[in-house]
């Protein structure tokens, strides 16, 4: 029986001043296997040897010469931080990934958010938290030299459980690539913002600093 995938990781690996990224995958089944992959119990990823392979340059996730992009509006869950990326950088890896898919889009920019549309507008904003404070707090952490790492490239299938407009709401794919804040030089940051929430007098629980998993959108449909 054909495996469904809904899962691909990756391997990162450096040479020539190229991101090898090995693709991998796991199926949705327990019960689902083919001669190339198998998922084993509790749903762990069994690597492909056979999977499509993707390159990178080595300082796509570099961004220290890139200015830093302001994302303030008075616009209900538009406001956000983020440490900006060149997308030019990840343009051959979108078009490598939607050779095979054929229906992906593509924002024509790359990013990774540090503090969500929803954490602002939801928890931090309330609190009296401004966008302004957040983005000064960015600054002097130095948000577009933070230091990442590839992890995987992950594929995702499905609808968010609360989307924050109707934008979001409905199935969709998307493609995205795992990043790791090496020397928590994000995680610092939204470190700093709960800081200043909780002398705010915002409740702890709602803005878990902790509770981040940056990654550059690669492509949606």
């Amino acid at each position: 029986m054909s495996a469904k995938i809904h899962v691909y990781a990756i391997i990162a690996l450096v040479a020539l001043g190229l991101l090898g990224l090995f693709a991998a995958s796991s199926s949705s089944s327990s019960n689902s296997s083919s001669s190339n992959h198998k998922l084993g119990s509790g749903g762990r990823i069994i690597y492909d040897p056979d999977a499509p392979t993707y390159a990178l340059p080595a300082q796509a996730l570099v961004s220290s010469s890139i200015p830093f992009s302001n994302h303030s509006t008075d616009l209900p869950f538009q406001s956000y931080l983020q440490q900006t990326l060149n997308f030019a950088h990840f343009k051959d890896l979108f078009d490598n990934i939607n050779a095979t898919v054929g229906t992906l889009q593509s924002r024509g920019e790359a990013h990774i958010t540090v503090v969500t549309p929803t954490e602002f507008d939801r928890v931090l904003k309330p609190a009296g938290v401004t966008i302004g404070e957040i983005e000064a707090i960015a600054m002097q952490g130095d948000i577009q030299k933070a230091r990442l790492a590839p992890v995987c490239l992950g594929r995702f299938a499905g609808e968010l459980p609360n989307p924050a407009n109707d934008a979001d709401a409905g199935r969709f794919l998307l493609y995205s690539l795992v990043v790791a804040d090496i020397y928590n030089d994000l995680a610092n940051i939204r470190r700093e913002v709960f800081k200043l929430y909780r002398s705010k007098g915002g409740q702890g629980v709602l803005f878990q600093p902790e509770g981040f998993w940056p990654h550059v959108t690669i492509g949606f449909d």
